[in-house]
């Protein structure tokens, strides 16, 4: 029998924001808002159901890209999305991922899932967590600055 070839794993990251959901919600919808606390690493986001985003950064270990495909936009309430991790034009990681927003007091709680397949050699699920997590949190730096 030969070596595992890949593996399916699961995360779920929450936060919660003081800010009102419409204002997390635009965060993740406009453009210049999501390039605001994404890291400005996007380009052509298509916010819609069928549209599209891809994103490229450089780091110590190479040229990483996700492309991004959006399949379920309930206004206000829940993303869905799958993408992809590459790098240096590899994927290892494929990703189906939902993001809940809900009403807490007078902020929102924000929900994310993960499931993903990955492929070795990879960072896997602690390297989707550790970067959601930075990004959840860059998000809630976002959120209590003027562009909010």
């Amino acid at each position: 029998m030969s070596a595992t070839t890949h593996q399916h794993e699961q995360f779920t990251l929450e936060r919660v924001y003081s800010t009102p959901r419409d204002k997390v919600w635009a965060a993740w919808s406009e453009p210049e808002k999501k390039a605001a606390w994404f890291g400005n690493t996007t380009s052509g986001l298509e916010f819609r159901p069928g549209g599209r985003e891809h994103g490229q950064f450089n780091d110590a270990m190479g040229m990483h890209t996700n492309e991004t495909r959006y399949f379920e936009i309930a206004e206000g309430e829940r993303i869905v999305m799958a993408y992809s991790m590459a790098l240096n034009g590899r994927v290892h990681t494929v990703s189906l991922a939902t993001v809940a927003f809900a009403d807490e007091g007078a902020g929102t709680r924000l929900t994310y899932t993960e499931q993903m397949c990955v492929i070795p050699p990879s960072d896997g699920v602690e390297g989707r967590q550790h970067g959601w997590g930075y990004l959840l949190d860059a998000l809630g730096s976002f959120l209590k600055g003027p562009m909010a």
